[in-house]
C-alpha cells in the first residue's frame, strides 16, 4: 500500500501518502529515496478539518486514505495551506464530495487556487494573520508565512494538542514509513530539501521561523516528510541554515575532462586540510543538485576547478554558477583555479559571476596543460590560504 495513517491524538490523524514512483520533485530535484506528502484529519466535536491536499497524480491514494478515517460529509473546512499543485491538486475534486466544507486559505492562495486548482470561490473564504475558526472542542488559528516559499503561504496551529501544520516549511524528503525525524534520520532528507526549496528565501524563512519559536509547538507537522517532536533541535538547524551561519567545511566543485583539474582540486583539498577545514570534492559532471546545494549552504569556503572547454568553463561549472546565481549564498570566500590547453576563459567568467555575487575571491590560479609539481605546490598553497580566510567567517583566527 502507498499510504498509511497515523493518530497523534485520539482526535489528529496524520495520512502519509508515499510516492515511490516520480524519480524527481518539481520535475527536476533527483528524488532518489522517494519522497512523500502528508495531509492531516482534525476532528472536532462540531465537525471535521482537513489540512492540505495532495498531488493529483495521487488522487486514488488520497481519497481511498481519506474516506477511511472520515466521511466527507461531515468535514466543515478545508485548509489550503498553499496552492503549489503538490498541495491542491486534490482539493477541488474534494470540495465535490464534501458538501458542507467551506475552503479556507489566505488572501493569495484563492486568488492563485482559482486559476491553477479550480477551487471554487463561491465556497471559499479568506482567512488572516491570527484569525481563529473553532471545531467546538477543537481550535485552528492561521499564521501567515508569505514567501516560504510561495507567496501564499500559512501555517496551522491546533491550539489545544500543540501542533503546529507547517505547509513546506521543516519538510523533507523520503518515502520513509516512519512518523517522526528521530525514528529514521538517514530515510529523510532534511537539508536537501532545505537547500533546494528554501534556501533563496533565507530572510522571509527566518521570520517564520522565529513565529515557530514563540509558539513553541509540541509537534511540527510538515507538509513534506518527517514529524518532529524535538521542536527546538529542528528550528536550530532552521536558524543556522536561514542566517547563513558558516562552518569548518569548503566545497570544491571540479570540472575536469581528463583529471588534470581534479589532480590540482585534490591538492587544493590537501592545503584546507592542513589549514583546518573538511574539504568536500564534488565532481560537477556526477552529482544531484540538491546535494550540491546542501553542500554550498554549510560551507565556508568555495573552491571552483575547471577546465576551459571552448572557451567557457566545463559544463557542470556553468550550472553550478547559474545555480548560485539563483539561491544567492552568503558569508563564503572563494578561491577559482583552471586549466586550458592553448586557450584560457573557463575561469574569467567564474570570477564575473562570484564578482556579481560579492562573495570575495581570494586568488585565481592558472595552469597550463598537465599539472607539475610546482602546480601542485600552488594549488596546496591556494587550499591553505583560502581556509585561513574561511576560518575568520567561522570565527577562527589562524597564525599568520
Amino acid at each position: 500500500m502507498d499510504w498509511f495513517k497515523k493518530n497523534l491524538t485520539d482526535d489528529v490523524t496524520l495520512i502519509r501518502i508515499l510516492n515511490r514512483k516520480l524519480d524527481k520533485f518539481e520535475n527536476f530535484w533527483p528524488i532518489p529515496r522517494g519522497t512523500s506528502y502528508n495531509f492531516y484529519v482534525v476532528k472536532g466535536s462540531e465537525g471535521v478539518a482537513i489540512i492540505d491536499g495532495v498531488d493529483f497524480r495521487f488522487s486514488d491514494e488520497f481519497f481511498d486514505s481519506l474516506k477511511s478515517v472520515t466521511d466527507p460529509e461531515e468535514i466543515r473546512y478545508i485548509v489550503t495551506q498553499h496552492t503549489e499543485p503538490d498541495h491542491s491538486g486534490t482539493i477541488a475534486d474534494l470540495m465535490k464530495i464534501a458538501p458542507n466544507a467551506i475552503l479556507l486559505g489566505t488572501k493569495q492562495a484563492l486568488s492563485i487556487g482559482e486559476s491553477l486548482a479550480d477551487f471554487p470561490m463561491e465556497r471559499s473564504r479568506e482567512v488572516r494573520d491570527g484569525e481563529e475558526i473553532s471545531l467546538g472542542n477543537r481550535t485552528l488559528k492561521f499564521i501567515l508565512a508569505p514567501m516560504v516559499h510561495w507567496p501564499d503561504t500559512m501555517l496551522t496551529y491546533l491550539e489545544e494538542e500543540s501542533i503546529l501544520f507547517t505547509c513546506d516549511l521543516f519538510g523533507s524528503h523520503g518515502a520513509s514509513d516512519k512518523v517522526f525525524y528521530e525514528e529514521d534520520p538517514s530515510g529523510f532528507e532534511l537539508i536537501d530539501y532545505y537547500a533546494s526549496i528554501m534556501m533563496p528565501f533565507d530572510r522571509m524563512v527566518s521570520k517564520a521561523v522565529a513565529k515557530v519559536k514563540e509558539i513553541s509547538p509540541k509537534i511540527i507537522a510538515p507538509s513534506h516528510g518527517a514529524l518532529h517532536r524535538n521542536a527546538d533541535e529542528v528550528i536550530s538547524l532552521y536558524e543556522k541554515w536561514s542566517s547563513w551561519k558558516p562552518s569548518k567545511k569548503a566545497l570544491i566543485v571540479v570540472g575536469s575532462q581528463y583529471e588534470n583539474t581534479a589532480k590540482m582540486a585534490e591538492a587544493a583539498a590537501d592545503g584546507l586540510r592542513e589549514a583546518g577545514l573538511e574539504p568536500i570534492v564534488v565532481d560537477s559532471s556526477n552529482v544531484y543538485y540538491d546535494d550540491l546545494l546542501a553542500y554550498t549552504l554549510e560551507a565556508s569556503a568555495i573552491l571552483v576547478a575547471t577546465s576551459t572547454h571552448n572557451g567557457k568553463p566545463f559544463f557542470g561549472i556553468t550550472i553550478y554558477m547559474d545555480l548560485l546565481k539563483e539561491y544567492r549564498p552568503k558569508n563564503k570566500v572563494a578561491a577559482v583555479l583552471g586549466s586550458y590547453s592553448w586557450g584560457g576563459g573557463g575561469t574569467k567568467a567564474v570570477m564575473r559571476e562570484f564578482e556579481n555575487l560579492k562573495i570575495p575571491v581570494i586568488e585565481e590560479l592558472l595552469f597550463k596543460g598537465k599539472p607539475k609539481p610546482e602546480d601542485l605546490s600552488m594549488a596546496r598553497e591556494l587550499g591553505k590560504k583560502l581556509g585561513a580566510e574561511a576560518l575568520k567567517l567561522v570565527g577562527i583566527d589562524t597564525p599568520s
